[in-house]
């Protein structure tokens, strides 16, 4: 059976230090209000660095903690240390919360923004950056494991060096680490022009972890049409509730049984904190469509 989450992404957190951020607190009672029993825990710094009064206030609003994750440039080797430094710090206070999976994603850049969705035109890095890369990867998976015992989960982004299935099946081979798994988006993944489905059934037991986001066609089809890099699509509403979108969840569910999945999907908005969207109802609304199929 699969575990339904909320993370804090869906009320448009996606860097701790965001002014625009809404009160941790308020999102995660919206998140156990609006019929969640699990959760990620969004950006490191977001929540308290004081484990006793994060853990006391998610066990008031039964909120069990599923994971979290890193999401930061791992092609700049002049940041590893730094982001070594925030996956520890991050890893720590998941284990302390027996969360179950880091979710390693790379970081938007402003080079593969402008083409995502584009295989044809998306570059890739130099050889010696993606080796620097894969390097890191590997690295970040014997921390994850062997320090935490948490499961390390590669997240295919939009916008990232890791974005489309040829670098998928590039960097898996080159990292050659047992430790490392999948964290399948539905979301993104039919952006970059992947199969959901097929993605499912083709990676099958490396698959640890499930996102689920929605995705306008309409808009899907304006951000091909015009070009538009991947920020953009995002204020315009790229991403939808579960159910009001292309991406069917049916045959996500009926592949996942098909692989015998039994983890964590997180439910994922992807919100412009800007914009004026009760994030909330999105949350329920999620919801309570999975809950119909």
């Amino acid at each position: 059976m699969v575990k339904i989450a909320n993370a804090p992404c869906s009320w448009g957190v996606d860097y701790a230090d965001d002014p625009n951020n809404p009160n941790w607190k308020d999102v995660f009672k919206e998140i156990s209000n609006a019929g969640y029993k699990y959760c990620e825990i969004g950006p490191y710094g977001y929540l308290p660095k004081e484990y006793e009064q994060t853990s006391d206030y998610l066990n008031e609003q039964n909120l069990k903690v599923v994971g979290g994750f890193i999401f930061d440039h791992l092609n700049q080797s002049k940041q590893h240390e730094r982001i070594k430094t925030k996956i520890i710090s991050t890893c720590d206070l998941l284990n302390k919360l027996n969360a179950k999976v880091f979710v390693i994603i790379d970081h938007i850049s402003e080079e593969r923004m402008k083409t995502s969705g584009n295989r044809q035109i998306s570059k890739p890095l130099h050889s010696e950056e993606y080796k620097l890369m894969v390097n890191f990867i590997r690295d970040i998976c014997n921390i994850v494991k062997e320090q935490f015992n948490l499961t390390p989960v590669l997240h295919p982004h939009a916008g990232t060096y890791i974005e489309y299935e040829d670098e998928i099946d590039n960097l898996f081979n080159e990292v050659n680490n047992n430790y490392l798994s999948l964290c399948l988006d539905t979301a993104h993944l039919t952006y970059s022009g992947i199969d959901p489905y097929a993605a499912i059934l083709k990676y099958g037991s490396l698959v640890k972890h499930m996102h689920f986001k929605d995705i306008k066609q309409e808009v899907l089809d304006t951000v091909y049409k015009d070009k538009l890099d991947f920020d953009t699509a995002v204020s315009k509403g790229v991403f939808t509730p579960l159910g009001t979108g292309m991406v069917d969840f049916k045959k996500v569910y009926k592949n996942l049984n098909k692989i015998h999945y039994e983890g964590y999907a997180t439910i994922e908005q992807d919100l412009d904190p800007t914009l004026d969207i009760n994030a909330i109802d999105y949350a329920k609304k999620s919801l309570q469509y999975l809950n119909q199929l």
